[in-house]
């Protein structure tokens, strides 16, 4: 069967085709290879069993219209990968029943329960404010200072995230703080995804190889291949691991829960 690895070597964008995962794996560059056969599509509609739309972009002046695709599916309750400003992320729509739970089996990648929870990603201080309980003066400014950008700010969720979000199976017995984490990312074809969507997304980071900076896409790197479990994946290229920095704002003085891209100094004197 062939596969698609698709990717960036540190020289070119480029689309790499190889007869096995193994051997595309071992192709220079950070990469991921999809097997190209039957996925599950729980929740879709119109959708062939087959297929998984593979978008290559490179600049969004010109071709952020590329993610309408990504944008439908999401809308249809499919499951896939995109960019973001800090790495590539599993995302769903958060009115998606169907969606939340593939997301939440593609973190189920030891068998146990999901360890951390998932984070919202938002297109704009408007759409946090629908899911967080009510922010004060002090506490919106900052978050105006700071977002979009690379942090993720623990707030007490709202009614307006599903329950299932916040009670599910995978890690209700992890954690059960009704707390969510809330992002706004600084990248263009999120934000164009977000637009089309015109809901938050559930989002977790996409895999790495222990080893390396190159992306994990196959059972013996994580257990299941994950390529075979998402609908459509938005290509931007290379992507250095980054994370966000992670703050709990339900504490005073905040608490800085993952440092990560964002400065923590500034929560110094909050």
């Amino acid at each position: 069967m062939e596969s698609v690895c698709f990717g960036v070597s540190f020289s070119t964008v480029q689309v790499r085709r190889a007869r096995d995962v193994r051997t595309c794996m071992r192709q220079g560059g950070s990469g991921i290879s999809m097997k190209m056969k039957s996925v599950r599509r729980s929740g879709m509609k119109g959708k062939s069993q087959t297929e998984i739309d593979y978008v290559q972009v490179e600049d969004p002046q010109y071709d952020a219209y590329k993610v309408d695709s990504a944008v439908q599916i999401l809308k249809q309750g499919g499951v896939g990968v995109i960019p973001t400003d800090t790495c590539y992320a599993f995302a769903c729509a958060l009115s998606s029943r169907g969606g939340i739970n593939r997301l939440y089996s593609l973190k189920k990648t030891d068998g146990g329960p999901v360890k951390k929870p998932l984070s919202l990603l938002c297109r704009d201080l408007a759409m946090v404010q629908t899911y967080v309980h009510s922010m004060d003066r002090r506490l919106f400014k900052l978050l105006k200072s700071t977002l979009p950008g690379p942090y993720t700010y623990i707030l007490p969720a709202s009614s307006q995230v599903p329950r299932m979000v916040m009670e599910h199976k995978s890690h209700r017995k992890s954690w059960k703080r009704k707390e969510i984490g809330v992002r706004i990312p600084d990248d263009p074809y999120a934000q164009a995804v977000l637009e089309g969507v015109d809901e938050p997304l559930l989002i977790s980071g996409v895999p790495l190889l222990d080893d390396s900076m190159t992306l994990a896409c196959n059972a013996f790197d994580i257990g299941e291949n994950w390529c075979n479990e998402v609908d459509f994946v938005v290509d931007h290229g290379e992507r250095p691991w980054r994370l966000s920095t992670v703050v709990d704002l339900g504490t005073s003085p905040p608490t800085i829960v993952r440092e990560g891209e964002g400065d923590a100094g500034i929560f110094v004197d909050y």
